[in-house]
């Protein structure tokens, strides 16, 4: 078992039961377990924390690690890959609307999610004035979680130096990096039941966003996404004028890990050993 996987569903688990992000199992015995979060501890049954993990986790960590194991690519290059579109298309175009001019690279994002190849998602190009987003649709929210569709809302109308943040603009391989970002926001909502889903919404009108965000390149790099994402980074903090990125500037408002921190994930991640910088 892929130990950087289970710790990254373990952090999706657990926000389920009642403890934030970046806590830590401590003093498991037989009838109690404690998390311990920024000096805080909670104490709950260990039978709770066992059917948590082994009902959000079981099936994805065992996806997520055959997937990634073997779809590491350092980097896509659009012309030896428009050769594999039918098949793509076959493997992962089920139950999909695909992007309008971004076909290619959502079909290469979905091939990393294999809990996604069934489930409805309907990607909208529009302008919606935030560069891009995910979501279930809110009328198939009383649907159990796979029997939902979900929405991946991508911006065609940025004006100025924010139009860095427009699909269009970017490079093939950040492109499939960044679509791929919002697919791991669909393959956590997977694991959240309505009420679940709800909490999220309440967390994007505070801070508690940014770890959320955050979170989501973490999960993503387990998905085996990490070098696309590393490229959308650089790509962007060099076209908003930093030279050296820090954890917390310019790329969408501080809510996602800088290149440095993705590099960091990556070069420790096992997944990623044979690939190539």
């Amino acid at each position: 078992m892929n130990h950087t996987t289970f710790f990254a569903c373990l952090r999706d688990t657990h926000r389920s039961i009642g403890v934030a992000p970046g806590s830590e199992i401590g003093d498991m015995a037989p009838d109690r377990a404690i998390f311990r979060h920024r000096g805080f501890a909670v104490e709950f049954p260990t039978l709770a924390l066992i059917l948590a993990l082994i009902t959000g986790c079981t099936n994805s960590i065992a996806t997520a690690q055959v997937n990634a194991g073997d779809a590491v690519v350092r980097s896509y290059v659009e012309i030896e890959q428009r050769e594999n579109f039918a098949q793509l298309l076959r493997d992962y175009g089920e139950n999909k609307i695909l992007p309008t001019g971004f076909e290619l690279q959502a079909l290469l994002a979905l091939s990393h999610y294999p809990e996604l190849q069934h489930v409805a998602i309907r990607f909208i190009v529009d302008d919606v004035s935030i560069p891009l987003s995910s979501r279930p649709h809110w009328a198939s929210m009383l649907h159990s979680a796979r029997n939902r569709t979900y929405l991946v809302v991508i911006d065609n109308n940025l004006e100025g130096p924010r139009d860095v943040l427009l699909l269009k603009n970017q490079p093939f391989n950040a492109q499939i990096g960044i679509i791929g970002h919002e697919l791991a926001h669909t393959v956590y909502y997977l694991r959240r039941s309505f009420f679940g889903i709800l909490a999220d919404a309440l967390c994007q009108l505070s801070d508690c966003h940014l770890e959320f965000e955050r979170a989501t390149d973490r999960r993503l790099i387990d998905y085996g996404l990490g070098w696309q994402r590393y490229d959308h980074a650089r790509f962007v903090r060099a076209r908003f004028g930093s030279a050296q990125p820090t954890t917390r500037s310019a790329e969408g408002g501080g809510a996602y890990l800088s290149p440095d921190e993705l590099l960091e994930l990556i070069e420790n991640n096992p997944v990623y050993s044979e690939s190539h910088r």
